[in-house]
């Protein structure tokens, strides 16, 4: 990373080496159906309820791969990620709001990680 503050000014570049998990538009259709039988049954308690939004990985359009990213960006800027194969995209660039709340989130992860060192 080239900076150390959340400033607009400062650019970013972060190592991921985890999977990015994002909710993914619509409704989980299992997930509702679990929802609904346990409803039913009331034996079942009801922290057995399934989430009904869908989470997964990102995923490099180009090859696959779900970790070992680099990103880059600014605090304002949507986020532009990099796969180990050297694949370069920016996730939902129809949708800048969430490309910036997600390098916002990876910023302040960064941060949490180097605290811990």
């Amino acid at each position: 990373m080239s900076s150390g503050d959340e400033s607009e000014g400062a650019f970013w570049t972060i190592r991921v080496t985890q999977p990015i998990l994002v909710q993914i538009q619509g409704i989980d259709p299992t997930a509702v159906a679990i929802n609904d039988a346990v409803m039913e049954d009331a034996t079942i308690p009801v922290s057995s309820y399934a989430p009904v939004r869908r989470v997964e990985a990102l995923r490099c359009p180009q090859c696959g791969a779900d970790r070992d990213w680099t990103a880059f960006g600014a605090w304002t800027d949507p986020v532009r990620l990099v796969c180990p194969s050297g694949h370069s995209w920016t996730p939902w660039e129809a949708e800048p709001a969430r490309g910036r709340a997600l390098m916002q989130e990876l910023i302040l992860a960064c941060g949490i990680e180097e605290s811990r060192d």
